[in-house]
């Protein structure tokens, strides 16, 4: 696990959930493109408090 210290602030969890995927496609496509694997990171949401709010698993954001 990576933590950002800094993070993003969002007025809601749905915000946080769409900038998330946002950035789980680019850093896949990042992957991809130097033959890493995509398979099994995900971002975690926290609150203000630390507390878990989401997980967004990069591969959900693959077009299905």
């Amino acid at each position: 696990m990576i933590c950002d210290p800094e993070g993003s602030q969002c007025a809601t969890v749905a915000e946080a959930i769409l900038e998330a995927k946002a950035h789980a496609r680019e850093l896949m496509a990042e992957r991809l493109k130097s033959g890493r694997e995509v398979d099994g990171q995900s971002f975690e949401i926290v609150d203000e408090t630390g507390l878990l709010a989401e997980t967004v698993r990069f591969k959900d954001v693959l077009p299905s």
